[in-house]
This record gives structure tokens, sequence and C-alpha cells, in this order.
């Protein structure tokens, strides 16, 4: 309600009353001095006066209050409409505020990301590593980006730590993996598995990955076909449906590690740790499996078709005193029969 018409129904309120007043004092002196009547008369047509009197002042008083609270509630709706006009406005201002923010955000990913590409081709070691470590950050701060980066990532294992060829191998002991090399594998075993695309896969095939540590990473349907894992450290690793073909893991560490329907087709097995290891539903077929240790290692429903110098005593001894009767499709070495 404006200042003017608050000011106005003040000064009625004041006013009224006196009005009413004086128009009450008047009515009764005129009707008491009227000659001709006795005293009775006058005081009951004065009484009867006053009291028409009072109902037409009460109700000129209702017809005013009704009037300003018309004016009121008018007021009322006009500052409610006003708000709301108002609140539109802030909203849409804070919609425009959040789209450039988004934009802002997006721009400045998208310079990260692009910086952090041209970095992993320095030659030096720690702008590589600031590459590396940056890509990470992009992938958690923007899940849109996450799968994009894991595949850079693991083309840059690929691209950086090549299969060499059998002579060169064997010549290069390799003792430590690359820095920049393991903080990859690092990043890639701890990222977050929720950003991914259903039935990807990273493929890391045809590296050269001796020694490199990937204790407890999330590494599930992951490619490495023909990689070399020598003494590779995968204790604890999640590893189900992984695909290790032609794979060598000769010496690898894969204690407790999960392994359920992954498959290591004509893989490289000798000497391999697995002790509590679950292989349910692996393929081993063709794969070695000569000195491997398998205590304790759970092979229920695995395939062991074709399997190389696997002995009875390893089968007993993945089960503890038990012995482990193999289906009959599978193929039973000669010195078992």
């Amino acid at each position: 309600m404006s200042e003017n018409n608050t000011d106005a129904l003040r000064t009625w309120l004041i006013v009224l009353p006196i009005i009413f007043i004086l128009v009450l004092a008047a009515v009764f002196l005129a009707f008491v001095n009227i000659e001709g009547l006795t005293t009775e008369q006058r005081l009951d047509y004065g009484i009867k006066a006053l009291t028409t009197t009072g109902t037409i002042f009460a109700g000129i008083a209702v017809f005013i209050n009704a009037f300003y609270a018309a004016k009121r509630a008018e007021a009322m709706d006009k500052s409610a409409m006003a708000a709301n006009e108002s609140a539109k406005a802030a909203l849409k201002n804070a919609e425009a505020a959040l789209k450039n923010a988004v934009i802002a955000e997006d721009k400045q990913i998208t310079e990260r990301f692009a910086k952090a590409i041209e970095q992993l081709g320095s030659e030096k070691i720690e702008v590589r590593l600031g590459a590396i470590y940056t890509l990470e950050r992009i992938a958690q701060d923007s899940p849109k980006d996450h799968w994009t980066i894991m595949e850079i990532l693991t083309a840059f294992v690929r691209e950086n730590a090549p299969l060499k060829k059998e002579h060169e191998a064997r010549i290069s002991e390799q003792p430590k993996l690359s820095t920049d090399i393991q903080a990859t594998l690092t990043i890639i075993g701890r990222r977050n598995c929720n950003n991914e695309p259903n039935n990807q896969r990273l493929n890391i095939s045809r590296v050269d990955i001796r020694r490199a540590n990937l204790n407890e990473g999330k590494l599930k349907r992951i490619i490495l076909n023909g990689a070399n894992l020598y003494k590779a450290m995968l204790i604890g690793a999640d590893l189900e449906e992984a695909i290790f073909s032609g794979t060598n893991l000769q010496e690898t560490f894969l204690s407790f590690a999960k392994l359920q329907n992954a498959t290591f087709l004509a893989a490289n097995l000798q000497s391999t740790i697995l002790v509590g290891a679950n292989l349910q539903g692996a393929i081993l077929e063709e794969a070695n499996l000569k000195g491997a240790i398998l205590e304790e290692t759970m092979l229920q429903t695995t395939n062991l078709r074709k399997v190389k110098n696997l002995e009875q005593w390893q089968i007993n001894s993945a089960n503890g005193d038990r012995t482990t009767i193999l289906p009959d499709y599978l193929e039973y070495p000669k010195h078992w029969q």
C-alpha cells in the first residue's frame, strides 16, 4: 500500500470519530429541543435518531475500511507480481551465469587438455609426468572426457613401451620400468571405472612393461595380448574378463587377483605366483604352467585344455588337501593317465 493511501486512511480514522461525535450531539440536541413533545417522546426520538446515525456512520466506516482493504490487497497483488517478475529475472540471470560458467569451464578444460597432449611429447621426463597427472585430473573433473583420456594414456604406453624383439628382450634385462610409463599404468589402475562405457576395453597389447607395479589395480576387461609382464606385480588386482592371449606372465605375482573368466590362451605362466587367486571360469588352454604356484587357487570351471607342464601336485595344491577332479571335456596330460 502506498504512503499516500496510508496517510489518507490515518486521517479518516481520526476525523471520522470527531464528525460522528459532533453529529450525534447535533441530532440529540435537535430532537431534545423539538416543541410540542413530551420529555419522554423527545428522549425516545433522540435515542432512535442517535441509533440511526450511529448505524449510518458504522456503515460509512465499514465502507471506508473495505475500500482501503481493497486498495491494500491490490497493492499486495502488485507487489507479488513485481516480486514474481523479479524472481523470474533473477532465475534467468542465474541460468545465464551458470551457462557462462559451464562454457568457461569447458574452455578451460579444453585448453588444459590441449596443453597436456602437447607436453606428452616432451623430451623432459618431468614435463611428461606433469602432462600425465594433468590428464588424470581432467578425467576426474570432466567425466565426459574420462574414456578419451584413458585411451590416450593406453596409447601413450603402447607407443613408448613397445614390445621388443625376442633377441633384444634377452639382451636388455630392463631392471626398472621408466617413471612415466609406471605413472601412466598407476593412473589407469586407480581410475574411476564408473565413468566408462559398458563393454569397452582398455587395450595395452604388445607392450614391454616388465616389473610394472599394478597391485590392486582396477583392470577389469583389459586387453594385454602379447604383452611382456615378466615379474610384474599384480597382487590383488581386478582382472576379471581380462585377455592375456600369448602374454608373458613368467614369474609374475598374481596372488589373490580376481581372474574370473580371464583368457590366458597360450600364455606363459612359468613360475607365476597365483596363491589365493580366483581363476573360476578362466581359459588357460595351451598355457604353460611349468612351476606355477597354485596354492589355494580357485580352479572351479577353469578351462585347462591342452595346458603345458601342469602337474597333478599343482592341482592338489590349488585346493589344499582335496584332489580336484577335472571335467570330462578336458584333455589330461599323458603322464596322469
